[in-house]
């Protein structure tokens, strides 16, 4: 008997998503050791801002009810070197960047905790499932910023591709993604800005998280269902802030972030999406910002 096309396609999309991964950390790891010395006079400036503030967002990815929670974030410049913490995802860019520097490369390592469905979730029949484990995630990042872009020499445009894998033995998967942040001052003390991102994702991700065996389905009474791996889908993220106190270099800030995202495919299919849930999805985010 001949093998089907469907899981021929499928081993083609595990391979080149794992392969892909491999060659963003090679990237990376040949970045940071070809990432020309930088003197201390030649460094960008230190900084560091700490954002707290409200967020409402899904249950879990693919859900319809909504949870507030508190947000925070955490942004620095050290001896020129950024470092993001978002939640509960920190980056470290291990590539200098310069003062003034009009373009640099950025590359680094990564790490996530993921969260999806790991307490209870509100929906009485998905909550007739077992509880998904938190899942380590490490990985790396490859891309660049341009300042300089549409409106002015200070309009920032950012392109990044990153994997990330479970370091543990939770969905033993990896997910790889791509997207581009432009920011765009508007004055002194105002600032716009626009993301996006796309998600790809192996099968062991898929059937971990939209994925229902026979004992999940005779447990909810959902129909089993094996997601295919391959585009999970999207993100498309606005920005606004403004500053209360000082510029926007430095001082106290309002910020506002609107979040929309859509699974696509197998992982809108999933009758944890279709059933009991939603592919379109709104995030909701709210706080203070103070950079000193």
């Amino acid at each position: 008997m001949q093998p089907r096309p469907v899981a021929r396609c499928t081993i083609n999309v595990i391979g080149a998503l794992m392969m892909f991964a491999r060659l963003i950390l090679f990237a990376a790891l040949s970045l940071l050791l070809s990432a020309n010395h930088v003197q201390a006079n030649e460094r960008a400036p230190d900084r560091l801002t700490v954002m707290l503030g409200a967020a409402v967002l899904p249950d879990y990815d693919g859900s319809n009810d909504y949870l507030a929670l508190p947000a925070t974030a955490v942004f620095a410049r050290v001896r020129g070197h950024s470092i993001s913490l978002r939640g509960t995802n920190i980056s470290v860019n291990f590539v200098p960047e310069r003062r003034n520097q009009r373009f640099h490369w950025d590359a680094g390592p990564l790490f996530n905790l993921r969260l999806d469905r790991a307490e209870t979730p509100r929906d009485p029949v998905v909550a007739l499932l077992r509880k998904r484990k938190v899942a380590a995630e490490g990985g790396g990042f490859v891309g660049f910023t341009k300042t300089g872009v549409l409106t002015s020499p200070y309009d920032s445009l950012s392109i990044r591709v990153q994997a990330v894998f479970d370091l543990g033995n939770v969905h033993r998967g990896a997910v790889v993604s791509t997207g581009f942040d432009y920011l765009m001052p508007i004055s002194t003390k105002t600032v716009l800005g626009l993301s996006g991102s796309v998600d790809f994702t192996d099968g062991r991700y898929a059937r971990y998280y939209f994925g229902l065996g026979p004992r999940a389905s005779a447990a909810s009474g959902l129909p089993e269902f094996r997601p295919k791996p391959g585009w999970k889908g999207g993100t498309l993220t606005l920005l606004a802030g403004t500053a209360l106190t000082g510029d926007l270099r430095k001082g106290l800030m309002l910020g506002t972030v609107v979040s929309y995202s859509r699974l696509r495919g197998d992982y809108a299919a999933s009758p944890l999406v279709t059933t009991r849930g939603n592919p379109n999805q709104i995030s909701i985010m709210a706080g203070l910002a103070y950079t000193f």
